[in-house]
């Protein structure tokens, strides 16, 4: 009889591990407004600071996948919260 009881907590620690994460709706909508503001173009950040040891300056740019394909933003946004509520990765309240 341990076994099964090792073997059931083991059993159920993979199935824990395999869940996809939950967010609320809020979340949701952030997270699939920055996947479609990523569609539609270019994302790039700027830095610049003043240290002891100088200045330093640091640039970035990124491209999506979605705006390399010339996915539509809108399109990306409706099928990520699709893909969201299907999956059942939304939790909570609809605002």
């Amino acid at each position: 009889m341990p076994r099964f009881g090792i073997t059931a907590v083991v059993f159920g620690m993979v199935l824990s591990a395999c869940t996809l994460p939950q967010m609320t709706y809020g979340e949701a909508i952030e997270f699939c407004r920055d996947k479609a503001d990523a569609a539609a173009g270019p994302q790039g950040t700027v830095g610049l600071s003043v240290g002891t040891g100088g200045t330093n300056a640091t640039f970035s740019i990124s491209l999506s996948d979605s705006y390399l394909r010339g996915d539509d933003p809108k399109v990306v946004y409706e099928t990520c919260m699709n893909e969201l509520s299907q999956n059942g990765q939304i939790s909570g309240v609809s605002e």
